[in-house]
């Protein structure tokens, strides 16, 4: 039985019962949900005789349901909305729905606000905290329990104007997992949260056919399966650049030059000077210069003039601009204080403020105030400041094939889009086995990676990662330490194996490893900066470009690069046109004013002006996919998958069959970031004539890039299918992953790509052929080696399932038998549908007329997708597994319920292995627990026998003292009666 008590408003504390059954009142009808996944609710059907009726309020009116036995609350909830009807009959009746107190957390919303480094716990009592501030005492909550903790305690969190209730659900149960549990007791609401609720049943509670069960039924649902997986590992941290401390900075903080004359020359010296002082010096004032220090010592930085009045005085002029002592004190720099050095002299002459009008020949002399007290730059040793070097300086820049250069070229097809992320230093073409660094900067790791080898990263002042790889046979071949800084020149390590590659990036060096065989401005060509811009001549892959005129050195194709500039200002010029789109003739006006176009004739001179192409073709969805290719660009994905990979500048998309996409059956578009794609086409809100059928979809636009994309994937008119091109010489540079601010995109993470030839995803050929290509992503967050996280991606994939099967059943809660839980685990006892297993309620539906009848859902069920796909067939192997361990076990268990096994635990745990005996389990377990009672009572058992044995020695002890007492009051009586012992007399 369940009792209903009613109350009209959420903070009386006196309600009246409007269904009870034991005293004759009761609903015409009443059904209470109760859901894991759901918030709880409750329906009553009311007649014109009830408490209730004619008086809900909505968001007023509660209610509290009992269970009339155990007198245990299930239920109390607020009113939503009444629903009035007249029967046929003539009788009025009305229905209400209430929704459980959980749904008070939807009546708050939070603010922005960003929470880094806080436990699960101090997170959800952060966000109840702010909910509570914002409702009534009624609706506020008070966080009790909580079990769930993670790994992504520390994972920045924001929050941006969610209800309480969905910031929840987002940000902590759909993302680490757990249950909110809301509970009203002694006038409170309290909330935890829960990593497991609920708690197992076996046989004191079972769902068995032919007692309890009085129907039951299985859905598979593979819905969930994925079949080509994309492992991700911990989330990518922004190298923070140190200070500067390396040789390399080409900021002018560091500076290296010459400061001598050179063959008899002071004008280098004088220049490099004048730099280091911060200011600007003409040819015309180095000649000035020039002719004063041939004038005052003929170019000697130790001379003195011991004949003029300066010299009478005691102070000599002398040195390179005879400076006299106490003037050069005045003007020379912390550091740089000889007086006979030229160079220190020609400082102290460019810290005068008036320099430029003292220097005169004829005499001259500083009259200006001191500039600065310390040299404002650091000054390196010449050849390593800010310089590049070759890691082999003997062999020059040597020679290097298609397969070793940068980029795209012949010979380097075996890779991943053919595309080299480094240069490749040979033992042939550049011989030595010292390996010299290239660059300043300091060593930020060292370690070893599947693809890499033994590596190390050097970090630069002026913004260069430098990654020295496939060069170390082993760890003690590296000659640096983490920490160090090293200058141009210096030797680093020791080649043993048969090349050392070079690779340079400004990005994130882990974010830029996702990027091993994309060339989208993430990795930079060494050569140049190495040879100081020096390049061999290359050809590039045949059927990957085309030829271009040997006059023509500007085109961006000639120097494999993408000038998306050209295609944004195009876009610009149609929205200041006010573009119209046109599929006929006047398609063609793109190619001039831009006042009509359609999308390929768009994407097409889009393309054209970014490649620098002459030929003003304009093609269709169906020739587009030609011009691509000939043109410098990859199909890099094709297939039906209704969700976009990561894009980059330049992609183009082109959506429709090949063979199908004519006309109207086709579309295409262009990126013109990895976050915006440009289309012209007809439908969105600020198009022609207000404004022009060209548009730009981001990351805040409306529509967004995805929900763009997902338009079109689940709108689209006949098969859905499409392609994504993507342009394989150098593009500009993309936001994500660079350094500038500290800072790169958020949620990027380690991926395999760096040891899966470029590909960040596992492919799973037996799914893909049951349920085709579905793209899923599976995160293990302390992971950060692609080699590991590989190897969790293909055991993931072993253990891969591939349907949720959920059981409806249907049965009677007997008297004997407690009433079946939301949250908890019963044994499931019906061959004829599933094998026997614990499963767990994650859904009850309560009729309140038939209190013994319930409809329960049960979830936490995963089959395999050979479960699904050969349904219920048993397969031999595991049965004849399932009798051999049964036989086993169930003579273990035999001998210990004995007392005679005396064999380790662990063994049969280890018996048990994978196969799914609940009940064999069950037992074993109770054995153990058996086994472990007898040791306690046994212990006990001796704790007491030790207490009564000491206690006996106890009382033995004091009987051989009383019968002590009793022989001395014995012989003190017989003296006092006049005799003694013996009988005689006193």
């Amino acid at each position: 039985m369940y009792r209903v008590i009613a109350y009209d408003e959420p903070t009386d504390k006196a309600g009246y019962v409007i269904h009870d059954p034991v005293v004759g009142l009761a609903a015409s009808e009443g059904k209470l949900t109760i859901s894991s996944s759901q918030t709880n609710t409750l329906s009553l059907t009311l007649n014109q005789a009830n408490k209730l009726f004619g008086k809900v309020r909505p968001m007023h009116t509660h209610v509290e349901v009992y269970d009339g036995v155990s007198s245990e609350l299930l239920f109390r909830g607020r009113a939503l909305k009444p629903e009035r009807e007249m029967k046929s009959n003539g009788q009025f009746i009305q229905t209400y729905y209430f929704e459980d107190i959980d749904s008070y957390l939807i009546d708050s919303v939070q603010r922005y606000i960003e929470i880094a480094n806080a436990t699960p716990e101090e997170f959800l009592k952060k966000l109840i905290e702010e909910h509570n501030s914002q409702v009534p005492e009624y609706k506020q909550f008070t966080v009790r329990n909580v079990t769930v903790t993670n790994k992504k305690d520390n994972t920045l969190r924001k929050v941006d104007y969610q209800t309480t209730k969905d910031a929840i659900k987002k940000l902590l149960t759909d993302s680490i997992g757990g249950s909110i549990i809301c509970e009203y007791k002694d006038g409170k609401n309290y909330l935890d949260y829960l990593k497991s609720p609920g708690k197992d049943h076996s046989m004191e509670a079972p769902l068995k056919i032919a007692e309890n069960m009085q129907s039951a039924k299985v859905a598979i649902d593979p819905s969930k399966v994925i079949t080509r997986l994309i492992p991700l590992g911990a989330q990518i941290e922004t190298q923070k650049p140190d200070e500067q401390h390396d040789d390399s900075s080409d900021d002018g903080s560091k500076l290296s030059g010459p400061m001598h004359a050179i063959n008899g020359d002071w004008g280098p010296a004088i220049k490099f000077a004048a730099k280091c002082m911060k200011t600007s010096v003409s040819d015309a004032e180095v000649s000035i210069i020039k002719d004063v220090i041939k004038h005052e010592s003929g170019g000697s930085e130790t001379v003195v003039n011991n004949w003029d009045s300066n010299a009478a005085a005691g102070t000599p002029s002398m040195g390179l601009l005879q400076f006299i002592e106490p003037t050069f004190k005045k003007y020379c720099l912390d550091g740089y204080t000889n007086i006979k050095s030229g160079f220190h002299q020609l400082l102290a002459m460019f810290n005068d403020s008036n320099w430029a009008s003292d220097v005169h020949t004829g005499g001259w002399g500083p009259t200006g105030s001191k500039r600065y007290d310390k040299l404002p730059v650091d000054i390196v040793p010449a050849g390593t400041g800010g310089g590049w070097g070759s890691p082999f300086p003997s062999a020059g820049h040597g020679s290097f094939s298609g397969g070793q250069l940068f980029g795209v070229h012949a010979g380097g097809e075996f890779r991943q889009n053919g595309f080299h992320d480094g240069l490749d230093f040979g033992t042939v073409d550049h011989p030595g086995s010292y390996v010299h660094a290239i660059h300043g900067g300091k060593v930020t790791r060292i370690g070893y990676m599947g693809g890499l080898g033994n590596y190390f990263v050097t970090h630069s002042d002026d913004g260069y990662n430098i990654d020295y790889q496939e060069a170390f046979g082993s760890r003690s071949d590296i000659h640096v330490k983490v920490g160090q800084y090293v200058k141009t020149g210096q030797v680093v390590g020791t080649r043993t194996t048969d090349h050392l590659h070079i690779g340079i990036t400004k990005k994130d060096f882990d974010y830029a490893l996702r990027y091993a065989f994309t060339n989208n401005g993430t990795w930079i060509d060494p050569e140049p900066l190495i040879f100081g811009g020096s390049k061999q001549a290359r050809s590039l892959i045949k059927e990957n470009f085309i030829s271009t005129k040997t006059d023509d050195s500007s085109s961006p194709l000639a120097k494999q690069e993408l000038d998306i500039q050209a295609g944004i200002d195009l876009f610009n010029k149609a929205k200041a046109a006010h573009l119209e789109y046109a599929m006929d003739y006047r398609r063609a006006d793109i190619l001039t004013n831009q006042k009509h176009a359609d999308c390929s004739s768009f994407v097409s001179y889009f393309v054209e002006l970014a490649i620098h192409e002459t030929d003003r073709t304009l093609y269709n969805t169906e020739t587009l996919h030609g011009f691509l290719k000939k043109h410098g660009y990859i199909l890099h994905y094709e297939g039906t998958n209704k969700t976009l990979p990561a894009m980059q500048t330049g992609d183009v998309i082109i959506m429709g069959k090949k063979g199908q996409s004519a006309g109207a059956a086709g579309h295409t578009a262009v990126m013109k970031d990895a976050d915006t794609v440009l289309e012209c086409s007809t439908g969105w809100s600020g198009g022609y004539p207000d404004g022009a059928d060209v548009f730009e979809h981001g990351k805040s636009s409306n529509p967004t890039l995805a929900d763009w994309f997902s338009h079109d994937a689940n709108n689209w008119s006949g098969e859905w299918y499409w392609y994504l091109y993507r342009f394989s010489g150098n593009i500009p540079e993309q936001d994500s992953g660079d350094q500038k601010g500290g800072t790169i995109k958020s949620g990027v993470r380690y991926t395999i790509a760096p040891v899966n030839d470029g590909k960040d995803y596992l492919d799973i050929p037996e799914f893909r052929e049951e349920f085709g290509i579905i793209n899923g992503t599976v995160t293990w967050d302390s992971i950060k080696d692609p080699v590991q996280l590989l190897a969790k991606g293909k055991a993931w994939i072993k253990a891969q399932k591939a349907s949720i099967n959920t059981f409806t059943v249907s049965a009677v809660e007997l008297n004997e038998y407690e009433r079946f839980k939301v949250y908890d685990r019963y044994l499931f006892i019906n061959p004829y549908v599933a094998e026997q297993q614990l499963l767990t309620v994650i859904g009850k539906e309560i009729d309140l007329n038939k209190p013994h009848k319930s409809t329960m859902t049960f979830g936490d069920k995963t089959a395999k997708l050979t479960d699904y796909q050969n349904d219920f067939k048993k397969i031999s192997k595991d049965v004849k597994s399932l009798k051999s361990t049964i036989s086993t076990i169930g003579g273990d268990i035999s001998s210990m319920r004995a007392g005679a096994f005396n064999g380790n635990l662990a063994t049969i745990s280890e018996q048990l292995g994978t196969v799914d005996v609940p009940q064999l389990k069950k037992d074993y377990e109770g054995t153990q627990k058996d086994i472990e009672d007898s040791k306690t009572r046994l212990n006990s058992a001796e704790t007491v026998l030790k207490t009564v044995k000491e206690d006996d020695e106890k009382t033995k002890q004091t009987l051989a003292e009383y019968q002590q007492t009793i022989a001395d009051l014995d012989e003190r009586l017989k003296k006092l009666e006049g005799g003694n012992t013996n009988g005689t007399g006193v």
